[in-house]
């Protein structure tokens, strides 16, 4: 944004236009404030959904220790 301060007539309307429309690209709207929000929470949540996809894999990878071992059922049938 050059801004033309020569001399002539209409100098102080130029600039202040200029200042005009400087400050309208300025606004923050209450669109921009809820997608700056939404933008916010997604970056916390990512590490959130990181963690238990982590955890998700951990406790697949993980065997079933207690399959071999006998259920209370049978233990107390054999009583």
């Amino acid at each position: 944004m050059a801004t033309d301060l020569s001399a002539g007539p209409g100098v102080f309307r130029r600039l202040m236009k200029k200042v005009a429309v400087w400050e309208e690209t300025l606004n923050y709207s209450g669109v921009d404030y809820t997608f700056d929000r939404i933008a916010s929470v997604e970056r916390e949540l990512a590490p959130l959904k990181d963690r238990m996809r982590q955890f998700e894999a951990s406790r697949q990878e993980q065997p079933d220790v207690g399959s071999d071992a006998p259920t209370c059922a049978r233990v107390r049938s054999k009583i």
